[in-house]
């Protein structure tokens, strides 16, 4: 049975990926050498590796009402040592309306949300892409030194405080603890410090983890 691929909503597009038919359609009619080239690595990458085709596809931007086709954006593959690339381009008529910051803004919190071992999401621009350049600052991409194309630009997963989340578990597992036991303080007490023990654990774990990739990023460099 094949995977049900996901759609994306916002609040003025719709995203999907596009269907290896509409990859090669779209190749016949693009006249860009370059990115003809580009569409064809994309249809490559879906062929080759059904499993992740997602990270390979092109993903369709369009308009939500009318459904008009305005341009297409994704990945250049898979998870790589927890990055992914993201890449978008937008038809002339339709640039300046703000639809590419919205949709790489969607798509960014789709990929974080889809692949917890994904940190870093990139991006590479071309030197006098000014525009490029200002939607991705405006996403809180920062500068991250030079890629193949052009200046490189990375955005990084947001922390996640677990203590909160903890403290309000075992705040439920304490009001259960007090019910059978006829004291509820002291359940609560319980729960609570269940909770707080919990938390700074995860949190504790999960900061860990993330100097560890971030140090072994900065040392591949």
């Amino acid at each position: 049975m094949a995977k049900k691929e996901p759609i994306i909503k916002t609040k003025r597009l719709t995203l999907l990926p596009m269907t290896d038919e509409e990859i090669k359609d779209i190749i016949l009619k693009t006249t860009d050498v370059e990115l003809k080239a580009a569409y064809k690595e994309m249809l490559d990458g879906c062929e080759a590796d059904v499993e992740n085709r997602i990270w390979y596809a092109p993903w369709k931007m369009c308009l939500k009402k009318e459904g008009t086709y305005i341009g297409d954006l994704g990945f250049k593959g898979p998870e790589k040592k927890n990055a992914v690339e993201i890449g978008y381009g937008i038809l002339k008529e339709y640039e300046g309306n703000g639809y590419t910051t919205e949709a790489v803004k969607a798509l960014t919190e789709w990929a974080f949300g889809a692949n917890q071992e994904i940190y870093f999401i990139e991006a590479e621009t071309a030197l006098d892409n000014m525009e490029s350049k200002r939607i991705l600052e405006k996403l809180e991409f920062v500068a991250d030194g030079e890629g193949e194309e052009g200046p490189r630009f990375v955005k990084e997963r947001a922390e996640v405080a677990w203590m909160p989340i903890y403290m309000c578990f075992g705040l439920s597992i304490g009001m259960s603890i007090g019910m059978a036991m006829d004291k509820m303080s002291i359940g609560m007490c319980l729960g609570m410090g269940i909770g707080l023990c919990l938390g700074a654990a995860m949190d504790a774990s999960f900061r860990r983890k993330r100097e560890e990739i971030r140090k072994k990023r900065a040392e591949e460099k």
